[in-house]
């Protein structure tokens, strides 16, 4: 009896693989790892733009809070605590992006890619945070509107827009590929829309004398933050949790390998986010007697990076598999055990 397309952790404890030797040709192979994949993305850094972002967003907030304090206004107030949360959002990612640039060592051996991930998660609960301080403060003054002088207001606003214009123009681009650098831009588009929300208030104060729409508009956009900030939260989580890139279409990765001249079976695959733009891969190719292990491993690789844009690829090449049970929970590709006759 001989195993097909089963893979699935129903062999004897003699199965075992062996490390390739010089030739490799019909021997299990273990492990290939390969870097330097070009079209696996960049990574990301702190750079010069967030630098420059925090700086201008840091003395903003000074003034702001002044303002906002002076005139008692909760729009201005409110969108002071944006800007003291987007310093602090940008300094997280500039930290973290840092800390993401330290070489891999044994007690970290993927590095600290992660560290940036991390960092968007504070960045996802700060702004939370932000939202509910913003959305209470809005209720409480629902019940008791003050009269507002909409001169300073305006003059909050104006300035806030010229900071925030030039902050989301530095680190526009690298957010598209960074969810650190994306969890401070969202900090930077809060204090943006808070100003926005400034102008538009003052403007109904000034010719209408609506007082409500300085709390109104404030916890409208509460609303917003909690959206953003759930955006952010999902996103890092599911990198923690080693989820499946959304980009990645792991059934017609599986396919492709199992098309391979040589592979009859793929199983045991992985494929999870180092970090933003950083996909990694790993999987079994159980392989016929007579292949070409060394050209499968080659040809596989150079499908998985080129194809379908991992970073780092490790398979484990088989022409007989391992003895895997127990982990038939952790494998996508697990079924019914099928055996055929040897001729």
């Amino acid at each position: 009896m001989a195993f097909f397309r089963i893979c699935r952790g129903h062999l004897s404890d003699k199965a075992a693989a062996r490390w390739i030797d010089g030739e490799g040709h019909g021997k299990e192979e273990r492990v290939m790892s390969s870097r330097g994949n070009p079209h696996a993305g960049h990574m990301p850094s702190g750079g010069r733009g967030m630098a420059i972002s925090a700086w201008l967003t840091g003395v903003y907030f000074v003034i702001e809070m002044g303002i906002g304090l002076w005139t008692g206004s909760i729009a201005v107030i409110s969108d002071a605590f944006h800007t003291f949360s987007a310093v602090g959002g940008v300094l997280v990612a500039i930290a973290a992006a840092r800390l993401a640039k330290r070489p891999a060592d044994e007690t970290f051996s993927f590095g600290w890619y992660r560290s940036e991930i991390i960092g968007a998660l504070v960045n996802g609960g700060f702004l939370l945070g932000m939202a509910l301080v913003v959305i209470y403060m809005a209720a409480m003054r629902l019940g008791s509107p003050i009269d507002l002088p909409t001169g300073p207001m305006l003059i909050a606003a104006a300035g806030g827009l010229f900071t925030e214009v030039i902050s989301l123009w530095l680190i526009w681009q690298q957010s598209k590929t960074d969810l650190n650098v994306r969890g401070a831009l969202w900090h930077i588009i809060q204090t943006f829309v808070g100003s926005l929300l400034i102008i538009v208030t003052a403007l109904v104060i000034k010719f209408t004398g609506f007082l409500l729409i300085d709390p109104i508009l404030g916890m409208a956009f509460g609303v917003v933050l909690l959206w953003a900030s759930w955006g952010i939260l999902r996103d890092a989580a599911r990198l923690l949790m080693e989820g499946t890139p959304d980009e990645v279409d792991l059934r017609g990765v599986i396919e492709a390998l199992e098309a391979m001249d040589g592979v009859q079976d793929a199983h045991h695959v992985h494929a999870w986010t180092l970090t933003s733009g950083r996909n990694v891969f790993s999987g079994h190719l159980r392989v016929s007697q007579d292949a070409d292990t060394q050209a499968v491993l080659k040809d596989a690789n150079t499908m998985l990076k080129s194809d379908f844009g991992f970073f780092f690829v490790t398979l484990q090449i088989e022409t007989r598999c391992l003895d895997e049970s127990g982990a038939e929970k952790i494998d996508v590709t697990s079924g019914p055990a099928e055996t055929v006759d040897e001729p």
